[in-house]
């Protein structure tokens, strides 16, 4: 097979190998690529096509209209250039999510000039996002969605910042790589298998004991007894949070253990299934304990967000297989 011709194409990849990763950047005249669009290129051709006749005729009004298509196409350069120069971006992480959701990456733009801007922003082969008014001075926050079907780290994709403003003939554009990653949990897949209790017990009371001794602070939950809430922790720093006690679900504490499902097997449904596991026992308000083959993550303040988490890097920190 013969490889691809297409010019845009190897202009683009051309283009993405110039961009490094970077946590922000500054667009200059380096990184900033000015070709015509359609339109331009159609406006060039007729103008082209006037000289020429002016040229055979000696018409001075054909030598007019060429010259003046040929410097409104010249100012467009310019105009369109302007859009991007001097442009700022900054990427932030995005909040963890499960694979195949939709992970929300945050990109904060910038500019010191006084005018205002016309853009449009897009990931590689993603939905463009346009914005008709960048004021100066000011960050402004665009949100670009990308999925993720694997567990881990995802980093974010290379984005293409372009502007064809004002006239439409002139398209400036600027491939960048902004350093910016989210985190993605296992895809949730619904198991029968519910683990063992290490106490043998009954559910756990909502209500502590008085021989129960503070253990933490966690974020309330809806459901939450107004005895639990922390209302001095509420009047001094307006965070509504509950009051977990070390003593309290002991007995019906649950085992979401890696063992649950014998040696060998799928890793990924193993995970998927434990991450599910986790979702029931937040939801209700289930005492668990999470046990990989080289770690356990017990009751604890973000119990939930470090459980996925282990649960997401596993086997990239040092985990084995059991």
């Amino acid at each position: 097979m013969f490889p691809s011709l297409d010019p845009r194409r190897r202009l683009r990849q051309w283009m993405l190998r110039r961009a490094q990763p970077q946590p922000q950047c500054r667009l200059e005249q380096n990184r900033i690529y000015l070709l015509p669009t359609r339109f331009g290129l159609t406006l060039g051709l007729v103008a082209l096509a006037v000289w020429i006749g002016a040229l055979n005729y000696d018409v001075s009004l054909a030598y007019a209209l060429s010259f003046w298509v040929a410097g409104l196409l010249l100012v467009a350069v310019l105009l369109a250039y302007r859009q991007l120069a001097g442009l700022q971006l900054r990427a932030l992480d995005a909040e963890p999510v499960f694979a195949g959701d939709a992970a929300r990456f945050r990109v904060l733009l910038r500019h010191e000039d006084d005018g205002e801007r016309q853009l449009s922003l897009a990931l590689e082969d993603g939905v463009e996002t346009r914005i008709e008014r960048l004021p100066g001075g000011a960050e402004f926050e665009v949100e670009l969605s990308v999925c993720g079907s694997r567990r881990g780290y995802m980093a974010l994709p290379a984005c293409q910042i372009w502007s064809e403003a004002p006239f439409g003939l002139v398209r400036a554009s600027a491939w960048v790589r902004l350093r910016a990653q989210a985190l993605l949990f296992p895809a949730p897949l619904q198991d029968g298998q519910r683990g063992r209790s290490l106490g043998g017990g009954d559910q756990p009371s909502d209500q502590p004991g008085e021989e129960e001794d503070f253990s933490h602070l966690d974020a309330y939950r809806v459901g939450d007894s107004p005895r639990r809430i922390a209302w001095k922790v509420l009047a001094r720093r307006g965070a509504l949070v509950s009051k977990q006690f070390a003593g309290e679900g002991r007995a019906g504490l649950l085992a979401l253990d890696w063992q649950d499902y014998g040696r060998g097997g799928d890793v990924e449904l193993k995970l998927s299934r434990l991450a599910w596991r986790v979702e029931q026992c937040e939801r209700l308000r289930q005492p668990y304990v999470l046990k990989l083959p080289t770690r356990s993550v017990g009751p604890q303040p973000q119990q939930r967000l470090l459980a996925l988490t282990a649960l997401a890097l596993y086997l990239e920190r040092g985990d084995e297989r059991p």
